[in-house]
């Protein structure tokens, strides 16, 4: 918003000025003129000039700090869906362990029982990944347009990246399947008498 000075004074009955803005010729080194309006004032005001450049420069690093945590949640994320899919497997594992030791019983290699449970975990990251993407779009949507907006009085652009969904479901895999070894190699050294009599 631009408001003349004298209407300002007049409304507000405010004489003193916090800031103005300097415009200056197209092609003008902005940098060596603010270098100059400092050196003029130094010692005298406690004056503070910045090109627009500079200033845009700083607020997004400052800005960049903000979201910085975002990084970190997303490493807490993927740490505890991994732990989820580790014990969801290990009680399955107890579940199923009669069912299991039977289909040792009959022929069934430990490689095979291995390859199956971790044949489960795959699939398990893959649907849990592919219900992560239009869940991740609707709370970035919520985020962006609803609650940036009711806190902060201002939004951000939304641009979707092909590169991050499929990065998305990537992760979501490759932590499914790395939560798989420990109950495959564990299925692998069952006990087939003891799995079958166990109720």
């Amino acid at each position: 918003m631009i408001i003349d000075n004298d209407r300002y004074e007049q409304i507000w009955q405010d004489s003193s000025i916090a800031s103005l803005g300097l415009f200056v010729q197209p092609g003008a080194d902005v940098e060596a003129i603010v270098a100059e309006i400092q050196n003029q004032f130094r010692g005298r005001q406690d004056l503070s000039v910045q090109s627009n450049r500079t200033l845009r420069q700083e607020s997004l690093i400052i800005f960049d700090r903000t979201f910085a945590i975002t990084n970190a949640l997303r490493l807490l994320a993927v740490v505890v869906a991994f732990i989820g899919v580790l014990s969801t497997l290990m009680s399955l594992q107890l579940e199923r362990t009669r069912e299991l030791g039977i289909l040792r019983a009959t022929g069934m290699t430990p490689r095979q029982i291995g390859s199956m449970t971790l044949l489960e975990t795959g699939l398990m990251g893959t649907m849990a990944g592919l219900f992560a993407m239009p869940l991740g779009y609707a709370l970035a949507w919520i985020l962006i347009y609803v609650i940036n907006v009711r806190s902060f009085g201002w939004t951000l652009q939304m641009a979707l990246e092909p590169k991050y969904f499929w990065q998305a479901l990537l992760v979501a895999i490759i932590a499914a399947l790395l939560a798989g070894i420990y109950p495959a190699l564990r299925l692998g050294q069952m006990n087939i008498s003891t799995a079958i009599r166990q109720e």
